[in-house]
């Protein structure tokens, strides 16, 4: 498939974290695969690595973690002429990479009740995201415009109705090419343009919400406001970080229908980390599973429930219970996530796999294509349920 089709490719990425108890390989060759306009899951268990390769696409690991090795390639589309350009992110300076973030790709994290700043007021936030990153010049312009008229329908005296009224005239012959706004304007600018945001993600009463900050809103309108504020630059990438574990189930599928309706309108394309497959099932059009820092299968959403190859998919799928079914004890994968200090060698999955044999403890497996979309990590592919 042509670069074109795709957004964003992680290509054996991996990341090591250097502690006093050892070096931990967190990530170990991870694959990944966004098309443009596609909303993928990434699915695992706790600790299996969905965050770090979340925070290595924006270049937010931390010491002591450092991306060792690897190729992140995003794919600009530009939207006048169509031409895509290739940008390896892992090569990017900083102030490169700050030009990136939120503007060509954004996240929202996990917890609403920590992230949002709670010293200043949430349109203030999501309007500095705007004003650093977007042209304001039409806006700032269209502000102007705004205070003239409201000037003009307080009946001033007829000389200053026909300046003001001149000045009107003036401003919107500029329009199409407007001039770089005073700090003043693009201020009110970018504020504008938040509120404009705070109502495209249905927040009620948008211009009074601007005002308060984030400890007077609830979780899911705090959840909410974080969302406007990564897709207040339209964002070719849109990450959301767990972004509804903290949220009641009500709230959730709220959040999740608002994700749904804003790709249409924003044209983004999204991943969603969630260890939930209700979400996945929901939401996404395609799967990326990953176990211990590696990416096992990725392929549909529909192939994936219908039918999973990796062992541990099926094992996943297994685990998750079903309505209909009546059972004495639930399924579930044998052993533990291994510690990613000493992993296994081989295949990570191997010392849990049922249908292991030597080589998945002396090989790891590559990923491969073993049905038209549909990648699979393993020696041993085992089909359906």
């Amino acid at each position: 498939m042509m670069s074109e089709d795709y957004v964003l490719k992680v290509k054996n990425l991996k990341v090591n974290f250097y502690t006093y108890e050892g070096v931990v390989k967190a990530l170990d060759g991870v694959q990944l695969r966004l098309k443009r306009g596609d909303t993928m899951g990434i699915v695992g268990e706790t600790g299996c690595g969905k965050r770090v390769t979340a925070r290595s696409i924006l270049r937010l690991v931390e010491p002591p973690g450092r991306i060792e090795e690897g190729e992140i390639l995003f794919y600009d589309k530009d939207p006048e002429t169509g031409e895509v350009t290739e940008i390896d992110i892992l090569k990017l300076s900083d102030e490169e990479m700050l030009h990136m973030r939120g503007n060509k790709i954004a996240i929202v994290f996990q917890d609403p009740a920590t992230f949002p700043n709670p010293v200043f007021k949430v349109g203030d936030q999501i309007a500095e995201v705007i004003e650093i990153h977007q042209d304001l010049g039409r806006d700032a312009l269209e502000v102007k415009i705004e205070e003239l008229e409201q000037a003009l329908k307080a009946d001033p005296p007829a000389e200053k109705a026909a300046q003001i009224d001149e000045r009107i005239r003036e401003y919107k012959a500029m329009l199409d090419n407007p001039p770089e706004p005073g700090k003043k304007y693009r201020k009110k600018a970018a504020l504008r343009r938040a509120i404009q945001m705070l109502r495209m993600v249905k927040m009620p009463a948008p211009e009074q919400i601007a005002n308060q900050y984030p400890h007077e809103l609830s979780g899911g309108m705090r959840q909410r406001a974080l969302i406007a504020m990564a897709l207040a630059c339209n964002p070719s990438i849109l990450i959301c970080d767990e972004a509804t574990t903290a949220l009641d189930v009500t709230v959730q599928a709220q959040v999740l229908r608002l994700l749904n309706d804003l790709k249409k309108k924003v044209g983004s394309s999204i991943m969603i980390i969630t260890h939930d497959l209700g979400v996945v099932a929901e939401t996404c059009n395609a799967v990326t599973v990953m176990y211990a820092g590696t990416t096992v299968e990725a392929t549909s959403t529909e192939e994936l429930f219908n039918n999973p190859i990796h062992p541990y998919t099926v094992g996943l799928l297994k685990a998750v219970p079903k309505l209909h079914e009546h059972k004495d004890r639930l399924d579930q994968i044998r052993g533990s996530v291994p510690n990613l200090i000493t992993p296994p060698t081989g295949c990570r999955f191997h010392p849990r796999c049922d249908f292991a044999t030597e080589i998945c403890s002396k090989e790891k497996p590559e990923l491969r294509e073993i049905r038209p979309g549909h990648w699979v990590a393993c020696h041993h592919p085992q089909g359906k349920i």
